[in-house]
């Protein structure tokens, strides 16, 4: 069942974090909800909608941290003009494997949780937070593609024990342990502009990780940055599957 609703523009603090307490979806609530009116979301909106499937929210610029966490029913939210994916938006959703959000510049803390997302665009991102986390727990994650990001936090791709290639074409700065526990990762590929890398960066990588670098080598201090028995080449023209945007 799905709705249109033509008079909420914005969806207040906590407005439906009672739904834990029923622990189903009340009578007459939607399964997928479509709002072309609403533009903002406070902090714990939609917390904890159990049997919510899916939003598309056309309009929606403000999304609030917390929004979504807890919707574990939530497959597929659509939301073409957020700026931000929020911190934990989308946290505690196992069933998420669509989150559509081409103009967000920036990716919170915990952000995304979900055991079946597989393949993750953000093709406007630039940033995400110094202390992030923000793939936490996305077992099932193969591709990701953030052709903008220029800084990726701490811990970004902890626990993504299904990605097997990075890449990173227009970034700057790398934080720490961003790829932590990630077993499965073979190749990192990193782009012209890459100016810093924490000495932990990649802590925690499999032994042979190979990371291709389009530097000379000493020119960025702290080799091989947490992963000893990683394959570091220089002087690599970045060559990985996603192109570098235009400036």
């Amino acid at each position: 069942m799905a709705v249109v609703e033509k008079t909420v523009d914005i969806v207040g603090d906590a407005a439906f974090c009672v739904m834990l307490l029923a622990r189903s979806i009340p009578e007459g609530m939607p399964v997928d909800i479509y709002d072309d009116v609403l533009v903002k979301t406070r902090p714990h909106a939609m917390r904890n909608m159990s049997g919510l499937e899916s939003v598309n929210f056309p309009n929606l610029t403000t999304l609030g941290k917390y929004s979504f966490t807890g919707c574990r029913d939530l497959k597929r939210a659509r939301l073409p003009l957020a700026t931000t994916v929020a911190e934990r938006a989308f946290y505690d959703c196992p069933a998420l494997v669509e989150v559509y959000a081409p103009e967000a510049k920036s990716i919170g803390e915990f952000a995304i949780n979900s055991g079946v997302i597989r393949r993750v665009e953000f093709p406007e991102v630039t940033t995400t937070s110094s202390s992030s986390l923000c793939f936490y727990g996305c077992t099932a994650l193969e591709e990701v593609i953030l052709p903008k990001i220029t800084y990726v936090g701490n811990s970004s791709f902890y626990g993504c024990v299904s990605l097997k290639q990075l890449d990173l074409p227009s970034i700057k700065s790398i934080g720490a342990n961003i790829l932590n526990t990630a077993s499965g990762i073979e190749v990192v590929n990193l782009g012209p502009n890459l100016t810093g890398i924490h000495s932990n960066g990649f802590a925690g990588t499999p032994d042979g990780m190979i990371i291709n670098l389009p530097i000379a080598e000493g020119a960025i201090s702290g080799a091989p940055w947490g992963a000893p028995n990683a394959i570091i080449n220089y002087e690599v023209p970045y060559a990985g599957t996603v192109p570098i945007p235009e400036s």
